[in-house]
C-alpha cells in the first residue's frame, strides 16, 4: 500500500505524467517526421491531456520541484533510464534508437499501470477513484502502441 494521502498521490501522478511527457516531447523532436516521431508526438499529448484532467478537475497545482523528494519514491527516472541506454546520445539514430526509446517507454508506461492500480487501492474518493482508473486504462493503451510499434521493428542486430 502506498504511505501516500490523496492529494499526495495526485501530485505524484503529476510528477510521472509531466517527466513522461517532457521525455516523449524529447524523442518527437528527435525522430522527427517518422512514424516513431509520431508514436513519441502522441504519447506526448497524451500525457498532456492526464496534466490538464489532474491540474484543473482537481486543482492540483502544476509540477514543482519541491514535491520531487517525498515522490521520488514512486516515480521513474526517465532520464537516468536514457542516459543507461545512450537514448540520450544525438549520435543513436535509426532503429536500434527507436527500440531503446520505445523500451524506455513501455518502462514508463508499465510503471504508471502499477501506480495507477496501487493508488486506486488508497484513495477512497469515488471521483478520484474513477480517475485514476481512467488514467491506468489510457496507460494500457498506451502500452499496447507501444509494443505493437515494438513488434513490427525489424529484428535487432546482433
Amino acid at each position: 500500500m502506498l504511505d501516500l494521502n490523496e492529494t499526495e498521490i495526485l501530485r505524484v501522478a503529476l510528477a510521472h505524467e509531466e517527466r513522461a511527457r517532457s521525455f516523449y516531447d524529447r524523442l518527437a523532436d528527435r525522430h522527427g517526421d517518422s512514424t516513431a516521431g509520431d508514436l513519441f508526438a502522441f504519447l506526448s499529448r497524451e500525457e498532456e491531456g492526464h496534466i490538464r484532467r489532474l491540474t484543473s478537475r482537481y486543482g492540483i497545482q502544476e509540477f514543482e520541484k519541491t514535491w520531487e523528494e517525498k515522490s521520488l519514491p514512486y516515480l521513474i527516472d526517465l532520464d537516468r533510464l536514457a542516459w543507461e541506454e545512450g537514448v540520450g546520445t544525438q549520435y543513436m539514430t535509426g532503429p536500434e534508437a527507436v527500440r531503446r526509446g520505445l523500451g524506455i517507454a513501455r518502462k514508463a508506461e508499465s510503471h504508471a499501470i502499477a501506480f495507477y492500480a496501487e493508488a486506486g487501492k488508497t484513495v477512497e474518493d469515488k471521483k478520484t477513484n474513477a480517475l485514476l482508473a481512467e488514467l491506468e486504462e489510457e496507460e494500457r493503451n498506451h502500452l499496447a502502441k507501444i509494443e505493437g510499434y515494438l513488434a513490427d521493428l525489424p529484428p535487432a542486430p546482433r
